[in-house]
């Protein structure tokens, strides 16, 4: 009577693939492989692709981590870089302190540090259309370091972000839409909305 084969188990073919794959990168023929395991040349091709897509979640488990630490050292150099791209003053060896101006390798520096920050976070993927309205002629001026002209800044309404904002949270369905409406026309107090009062009893 014939012997039943036994199953393999699952620490057998993931040791087995593991060994195939190697020997397969090492340049040993699928046949070859598969003459010394018993196998035949598709299971090989099998093993191998086992092996591949283990390795790939592997690395996508992996990713997200490696991402972060990439991402931590990038904002550390940057730290390190940002003070020499601005002007600064320095004290010389007679006390007496000059301004110097921002060092030009610096910010090449700071450049390659944004570029591969964005290519880490595929940020170069993203197609991005802006539309300007060109007929406004108010001089707009910028500096790096953030000023921007103090008659721009004051067309910036909080009651017109205030209302749009909650009549997104009306059409959204976060807020009742009755409730919006009495806020916006004046017919209600603010108040707790009872979206809100319902949330805060279930926590």
């Amino acid at each position: 009577m014939a012997k039943e084969k036994k199953p393999l188990t699952r620490e057998f073919l993931v040791e087995r693939d593991l060994r195939i794959f190697k020997m397969r990168q090492a340049g040993v023929a699928s046949n070859e492989i598969a003459r010394r395991f018993g196998m035949t040349t598709s299971a090989v091709g099998v093993a191998i692709r086992r092996q591949l897509e283990k390795l790939n979640k592997e690395a996508l488990m992996a990713y997200p981590e490696v991402l972060r630490m990439e991402l931590e050292r990038l904002d550390a150099l940057q730290q390190s870089v940002w003070p020499l791209t601005q002007y600064r003053k320095v004290k010389t060896d007679d006390g007496t302190e000059i301004q110097v101006e921002p060092d030009l390798k610096a910010v090449q520096t700071m450049l390659s540090i944004i570029d591969r920050r964005a290519r880490l976070l595929g940020m170069e993927q993203n197609n991005i259309n802006v539309q300007m309205d060109v007929s406004n002629t108010t001089p707009i001026r910028a500096t790096l370091a953030g000023a921007v002209q103090s008659d721009i800044v004051s067309q910036f309404s909080p009651e017109a972000e205030a209302r749009r904002l909650l009549e997104i949270m009306g059409s959204s369905g976060v807020l009742s839409k009755e409730y919006v409406d009495g806020i916006l026309s004046g017919a209600k107090e603010l108040e707790p909305a009872p979206e809100m009062l319902e949330l805060e009893s279930e926590e």
